[in-house]
This record gives C-alpha cells, sequence and structure tokens, in this order.
C-alpha cells in the first residue's frame, strides 16, 4: 500500500491548498485515492508520475487511470497499455492486473484534478501538493520514477527532493506529434530500467 495515501485524505497538509474548500476536488481526489490504494505491487520497478485524476471523473469514473471501464482510446491508460504491452486486453482489469504484476505503479504529482484550471490556480495547487509527493517519492521503493507531463514537473521540479534515478516526458494529449513523443520516449525510459 502506499503509505502517504491515509495522510492525503486526512487533509493534513491541504488547508492551505486553494483547492480545499472545493468539494468537487476533494471528492475527486477522495475517490481516486481510494482506486489507487488497491493497486500499489509488492515491489514497484517503475513509478509513473502522471499530473492528476481528470476532471472528466465527475461525469465518468472510468476517465481515470485506475477505474474500471472501458479502455478509451484518448485515455491515459491507453496510451501507456499500446507502449507496455504489445498485447490487446480483454478488459481494463485485465490490463491493470498485468501493470500491477509487472511492477509498475501510477500516482499523480496533484492529487486533486487541476486540468481544467487557469494556470495560476494550477500552479497554487501542484505546489501544495509537492509535501506529498516529495513524501510519496521516498517512502515508495522504485528503480525509476518517470513524470508525464513536462509543464506540472517545471512548477513542482523546484519543491521536490530528485535523489534518485528519473525521466520527463510529456502528456500523450492535444496532438498526434504529443502522443508519438509520449509513446517514443516513454518506451525508450522503459527499456532502460
Amino acid at each position: 500500500m502506499n503509505p502517504v495515501i491515509p495522510e492525503i485524505m486526512g487533509n493534513k497538509r491541504c488547508r492551505n491548498c486553494i483547492l480545499s474548500g472545493k468539494k468537487d476536488y476533494v471528492f475527486v481526489r477522495n475517490e481516486t485515492l481510494k482506486i489507487n490504494a488497491h493497486y500499489a505491487p509488492n515491489k514497484i520497478i517503475v513509478l509513473l508520475v502522471s499530473e492528476s485524476p481528470p476532471w472528466a471523473y465527475l461525469q465518468d469514473h472510468s476517465a481515470y487511470f485506475y477505474a474500471p471501464g472501458q479502455i478509451k482510446r484518448s485515455g491515459l491508460s491507453y496510451h501507456i497499455m499500446s507502449v507496455l504491452f504489445k498485447e490487446k486486453f480483454s478488459s481494463k482489469e485485465c490490463f491493470l492486473q498485468k501493470f500491477t504484476e509487472k511492477g509498475f505503479y501510477l500516482i499523480d504529482m496533484v492529487k486533486c484534478p487541476i486540468n481544467k484550471l487557469p494556470r495560476w490556480e494550477k500552479e497554487k495547487a501542484t505546489k501544495s501538493c509537492a509535501n506529498y509527493l516529495n513524501k510519496e517519492l521516498h517512502s515508495l521503493n522504485f528503480k525509476k520514477a518517470i513524470f508525464i507531463g513536462k509543464s506540472s514537473f517545471k512548477i513542482i521540479k523546484n519543491h521536490l527532493e530528485l535523489d534518485f534515478n528519473y525521466a520527463v516526458i510529456p502528456l500523450p494529449f492535444g496532438s498526434n506529434i504529443n502522443v508519438q513523443n509520449f509513446r517514443k520516449q516513454l518506451e525508450t525510459n522503459i527499456i532502460h530500467v
């Protein structure tokens, strides 16, 4: 289990966050953390650190990486699955089982959804979550961390103790070039673990 999840859900460091009073954001955070807690592998080989849970989770619970449901061709789970495993899975649950068995684990830089926020709110929320992320990065044992989302990483990196092997790759959204860059850089970084 991820030992930092109970601390996050207890709002220990959330009081000064710009999102702490927004019920929908805290709801998405709590629900996605509950789901995430079930997928921490016994031994983490590669820790994937994505930007945040998606705001779309409010309307579609399957939008979250670890949530059961359809694998959407535009979702992060689809892009990761297609790079890591060259096979088709009968369900998202089968993919997640193999993902976990192979030692992959995904956490979020920011615990509340930030993808629909204005830039200044996104930056404040990202900085507020840095303490949680730093604690996760140093309490989880892994061989390599891969941060997904260059702009969010740029905001948070100065608030982290990065004394381990890591890479930063782009989000696979917005254009075909972003998708291709994500796939290429993920594959390159996974091969070298």
